[in-house]
């Protein structure tokens, strides 16, 4: 029951307009996706992703459904509590270190390259 009145809460979310008379259609998780996506693709700490959050929220109109926190932005994308799963991958994209042939490895069998950065 739990879960489908959190499914229900997705779909809604889906069709709700980021802000009232949004013109552009923006919907409320399409747009935390969107900011999620980015977060990830550029590395942005919780921290300063929420930082950019309150920025955003402040600059959009009254009432706008944007989430808050980092926290609440997952929640919406994903609130079926889905498991993420991290994957490393060779950092000149030559393989991903998954498998029994790859997850022990330490340098790419590919370029020779490092899988960690040696300081």
């Amino acid at each position: 029951m739990k879960e489908s009145k959190k499914f229900e809460k997705m779909l809604e979310d889906h069709k709700k307009l980021l802000y009232p008379d949004c013109k552009q259609g923006l919907k409320k998780l399409d747009t935390t996706l969107e900011m999620l996506q980015w977060k990830a693709a550029n590395g942005v700490t919780d921290k300063g992703f929420e930082e950019l959050l309150g920025i955003i929220k402040n600059m959009l109109p009254e009432g706008n459904e944007l989430p808050s926190t980092t926290y609440e932005a997952k929640n919406v994308v994903c609130p079926l509590g889905l498991e993420v799963q991290k994957i490393h991958a060779c950092p000149n994209d030559c393989i991903l270190y998954r498998g029994e042939e790859y997850e022990k490895l330490d340098a790419c069998p590919v370029c020779d390259a490092k899988w960690y950065k040696i300081r």
